[in-house]
């Protein structure tokens, strides 16, 4: 309106004009009011449309700012009542697993598996909480070497499906022909950033299959990009939820905390150069693509795996699964040999066996072995070679096979283009001259090897170690922080402990150390050198014949364990860590005294040490019963606030309020989790004022916050030294 008022006013003003030029003035003065009059239309029309976008922007900028605002909020109160929901978790779990004892006594191997993940959810919880802390420290380094990309698949697979035990959902592995089997990047990030995405979309529930798919492309530079899909069959997020979740929050509804696991998976990718984006449909489920640069080590190598011989090329394969997405993905792997490949898919096999006498290998699920079939594949068997295969899941509780004569091997979904390799040389019964070497010398091997489950120990402690005093180990992990809880949970034993960031520094130091090592503690997937190239170049070498190398690792396989003690390791050990376990593994090969002798010890050497502000008990609790742990969490804690006090006050001189609170709102939920009480106190009081907007009320609280996080940080040293 006010736009049109001024535009007839100049219209009216240049007509008053042309009337007086009409009455004798100049025709070019005429003209001159007519062009006055187009060039300040023109103005005016430009200023009106610059004042709208700028409005238009300025409400674009402020909704941004909120949006910011809000987001960052809700990261911050990610930390709100940690300690309260870490109780929640083990409470209703515990709760679950008496009702169940309650209700028939035969499930009692239902309860320890109940307890068993409650375990690993608050192992989860920990780990996600020091990663957390770390990347606010800036203190997560992405660090590039060479690896087995099938090692990571492994490791992910085995640590998803001991966590979902149970879960009916297929999981599948479907992973192009032209993916390279070693790659050069951050695998320990790789894995987490993968493990992260994997968990969140199995939490959903309500799913009938879950594919990673995996693709490469190359880019303008001598990189190449793999693309990682995930895609389910779930519910799907609406819009307001798929905003969000990258967004760490905690609900108190459910008292649990959502997305804080994908939020260090997304901040992990960026550092890695990457991107993560989700696409979902309400009702049909939601898509995660990552995209990640890699080099490759062997660029001229087209053939990644290589059978040893021309007999097992173009083998006939026939495969019946009960996902038939998972049999076309089978297929791709059996296909990259040559081999003829044919799917049939479960009803047509049902409906009519055909004729099997063509094919080679036929792999076939579990729940199809009838006896009918048995019968019909042992009679093939006798008149030609034939290799039958049984598939079943690695998710799957029931851990029993179906065993039987005509089964030749088991394979345990998900699969990968190493594990079909293996699996095909393994069966024809091919012998790589390392397999050779290793059998030759497993006839003048003294040393023993544990091919059963390693038993725990009860009531062992930190103590407990010093039955090993003076042993001399060595540590091969490429995980910081397992690094850093072994040390922790083992430098106070007396043994003298070493470590080696991957297989390659294992050899080199095994090689080359003046001490020889009592024991190796080997973890398997590893960059540069894998634990099981690490311990086949050690047995290579008859001076450590005698030399015990226990496994450490997330891989369950029997066929994976299995390839571990071909390798020439004495032992395995399954992550997450128990140190009961860990001690007996230890007494195997290094105890000179008993148990009763460490527990006697360990009464003798406990001291009655108090931490001002800091309930030990309590935090280690928190922290999955694991002291080595707390200790990272501790440390980590002290790195990242324990000079928060210079923060808090020059917040309140700025009289920015809204970042004292988000302050005080980690701080509450990080000292309820460590166990600071005095310090979780005064910042709940502090949060009440800012809740009742008594701004002019904090300033009286700088003496006491500076004094309470000098105390706990006093009580933080003071355990971190006598730890």
């Amino acid at each position: 309106m006010h736009f049109n008022k001024i535009s007839m006013a100049i219209i009216g003003l240049s007509m008053m004009n042309y009337a007086q030029a009409s009455e004798g003035a100049d025709i070019e003065t005429f003209w001159i009011w007519v062009a006055l009059f187009a060039l300040g239309l023109v103005g005016i029309t430009i200023l009106f449309i610059t004042s709208q976008q700028s409005q238009k922007m300025q409400q674009l900028h402020q909704s941004m700012f909120d949006k910011q605002l809000e987001m960052e909020k809700n990261q911050n109160l990610l930390l709100t009542n940690m300690s309260e929901n870490i109780h929640d978790i083990a409470k209703q779990a515990l709760q679950k697993s008496h009702k169940t004892i309650d209700r028939s006594s035969k499930l009692i191997k239902h309860k320890v598996e109940i307890l068993s993940n409650v375990e690993t959810k608050l192992l989860d919880v920990t780990n996600a909480l020091i990663d957390f802390l770390r990347l606010k420290s800036k203190k997560i380094e992405i660090v590039n070497e060479v690896f087995n990309i099938n090692n990571v698949l492994n490791e992910l697979s085995g640590t998803i499906c001991t966590q979902f035990s149970g879960s009916q959902v297929e999981l599948i592995f479907d992973i192009d022909k032209n993916i390279p089997r070693r790659l050069v990047g951050d695998s320990l990030h790789l894995g987490q950033t993968l493990k992260s995405i994997l968990e969140h979309i199995l939490e959903q529930g309500d799913l009938d299959e879950i594919k990673l798919e995996i693709s490469m492309f190359d880019t303008f530079d001598e990189h190449v990009e793999l693309q990682f899909q995930f895609s389910d069959t779930g519910r799907g997020l609406d819009p307001e939820a798929l905003e969000d979740l990258f967004v760490p929050y905690y609900d108190e509804e459910t008292g649990m905390y959502v997305g804080l696991g994908l939020y260090v998976a997304n901040e992990l990718v960026n550092m890695m150069g990457g991107k993560l984006s989700v696409h979902s449909i309400e009702g049909k489920g939601s898509t995660f693509t990552l995209f990640l640069p890699f080099d490759i080590v062997e660029k001229t190598n087209q053939r990644k795996y290589r059978l040893p011989e021309k007999i097992l090329i173009e083998k006939k394969v026939f495969i019946v699964d009960t996902n038939y997405n998972s049999a076309l993905a089978i297929r791709k792997m059996f296909a990259y040999f040559r081999h003829e490949v044919k799917v049939l898919s479960i009803e047509e096999f049902m409906k009519n066996i055909p004729n099997l006498t063509s094919f080679d290998i036929v792999v076939l699920h579990e729940s199809l072995f009838s006896v009918r079939l048995v019968e019909y594949l042992k009679k093939i068997k006798m008149e030609k070679e034939l290799k039958v295969i049984a598939l079943n899941s690695l998710l799957q509780s029931d851990k029993k096979s179906f065993v039987n004569e005509v089964i030749d091997t088991h394979l345990f979904k998900p699969l990968n283009q190493e594990r079909i390799f293996e699996m095909i040389v393994d069966i024809y019964n091919i012998k790589t001259p390392i397999d050779m070497k290793e059998e030759k010398k497993a006839d003048i091997q003294r040393i023993q090897t544990h091919k059963a489950h390693i038993i725990e120990t009860k009531g062992i402690t930190k103590n407990s170690f010093r039955d090993f005093s003076d042993k001399n180990i060595l540590i091969v992990e490429d995980n910081l922080i397992n690094q850093k809880v072994l040390i922790n949970l083992l430098h106070l034993s007396g043994m003298h402990i070493s470590v080696a960031n991957n297989g390659q520094e294992a050899v080199d130091m095994v090689k080359e150390s003046r001490e020889q090592f009592d024991l190796v503690l080997m973890d398997i997937n590893m960059p540069i050198m894998d634990g099981y190239a690490a311990t086949q170049m050690i047995r290579l070498d008859k001076k450590f014949d005698d030399l015990p190398i226990v496994a450490f690792t997330a891989l369950v396989l029997d066929s994976e364990i299995q390839k571990m003690f071909n390798s020439g390791i004495n032992a395995f050990l399954a992550k997450p860590l128990n140190i009961g376990k860990l001690y007996t593994a230890l007494s195997i090969y290094l105890s000179d005294t008993s148990t009763e002798a460490s527990q006697v010890k360990a009464i003798e050497c406990e001291e009655d040490i108090t931490y001002e502000g800091l309930d030990i008990v309590k935090g280690i609790k928190h922290a999955s019963n694991s002291e080595a742990l707390y200790l990272e969490v501790l440390k980590e804690f002290s790195t990242a606030y324990g000079t928060s006090d210079e923060i808090f006050v020059k917040l309140i001189q700025e009289h920015r309020y809204e970042q004292v609170k988000m302050l005080c709102v980690d701080m509450r939920g990080l000292t309820g989790t460590i166990g600071a009480e005095d310090m979780h106190i005064l910042v709940t009081e502090i949060l009440q004022q800012l809740l009742y907007k008594k701004y002019d009320m904090l300033v009286n609280f700088n003496a006491k916050y500076i004094f309470e996080i000098k105390k706990l940080k006093r009580s933080i040293d003071k355990y971190i030294s006598a730890s």
